[in-house]
């Protein structure tokens, strides 16, 4: 038998967490009103051997839900899948609302959703693997070079695990994404608080179900030296839980 105390502690948990992951659908569901939980009221509730010899009831993570970061992550998930499923329409209103605080960002991004008809380039949807990285690709060199000196021809994939992505700055010195962006363009530079709030509106997910190639930047001028340690970045990456491309470019030295 639970206590009444027990109870609320539990609630309260929970509701921590779906307010978390409601914040995160809204990032680019704004009318978004719930979550789906997969886990009943119930499954919070965990099981702990204490002092003096007896078992309490404690609020926490369902068990098979990972941490609590994954959990919110499932969360996010599911509620888009859900809303997707009822022709919802995703925007990225918020990311550019948030990006625009950060006007020294050595990086540049080019987000193409397949539910924008007019912003999608032929052949980028409906999503076909690296065929549409390398539409998605094309499409953001021409928003970002107009008809400047490029030759997509030049440029070679590799593909790259989602945790990648994120990795701390100078972990793999291929990927640089994380650098780059804590390396502002104009003096200064921002910090890793600063990079998880705008990755965590770009990404509602976090990297549960990205799709990363990174790229060489041989091909452009706008990437300055050859590749390497301090070359240039050059990403794409599908997120399937909102069926959208987010390209993401920075200049060699960042």
């Amino acid at each position: 038998m639970r206590s009444e105390q027990e109870l609320r502690g539990a609630a309260e948990f929970r509701e921590g967490i779906h307010a978390e992951a409601l914040a995160r659908v809204r990032a680019v569901l704004p009318g978004a009103d719930r979550v789906i939980d997969r886990y009943a009221a119930d499954e919070y509730f965990q099981k702990l051997w204490d002092y003096p010899g007896q078992w309490y009831n404690v609020a926490g993570v369902p068990p098979g839900a990972g941490s609590r970061k994954e959990l919110v992550a499932s969360i996010v998930r599911d509620t888009l899948e859900y809303f997707r499923r009822e022709g919802r329409a995703f925007t990225a209103d918020e990311f550019f609302r948030i990006i625009s605080e950060y006007p020294d960002l050595a990086c540049d991004y080019c987000v193409i959703s397949a539910q924008d008809s007019l912003a999608a380039e032929p052949g980028v949807f409906p999503y076909r693997g690296a065929d549409s990285h390398l539409a998605a690709l094309e499409r953001a060199a021409r928003a970002l070079f107009g008809d400047g000196a490029c030759d997509l021809k030049l440029a070679r994939r590799r593909k790259l695990s989602g945790r990648a992505l994120f990795a701390p700055a100078g972990s793999d010195e291929w990927v640089n994404y994380r650098r780059a962006f804590l390396s502002a363009a104009r003096g200064g530079s921002y910090t890793d608080a600063d990079f998880e709030r705008v990755n965590a509106v770009l990404f509602p997910c976090g990297e549960e179900g990205l799709e990363v190639y990174r790229w060489t930047a041989g091909w452009a001028d706008y990437f300055g030296e050859e590749d390497g340690s301090r070359g240039g970045l050059c990403l794409t990456v599908y997120d399937g839980a909102v069926e959208r491309f987010v390209v993401i470019m920075s200049p060699a030295g960042k």
